[in-house]
């Protein structure tokens, strides 16, 4: 399963934050979540409670 977008929505302040591409770090404007890594991992950074998970992921095809 492949990354077609990284990103997340904090809760605390609304913003959307997408990192796109390896060591793309970005942070919220309230400084409550991080996100990183573009299209070849998933880090966040923060409490998990404050993020809403809203990436998207290749579906994988070759299940048998």
């Amino acid at each position: 399963m492949g990354i077609l977008k990284n990103r997340i929505r904090c809760r605390k302040c609304g913003d959307t934050i997408e990192s796109t591409h390896r060591h793309d770090f970005k942070m919220c404007s309230c400084g409550a979540v991080g996100v990183d890594g573009g299209l070849d991992y998933l880090r966040r950074r923060g409490e998990p409670d404050n993020a809403e998970e809203i990436s998207v992921m290749e579906k994988d095809n070759d299940v048998k």
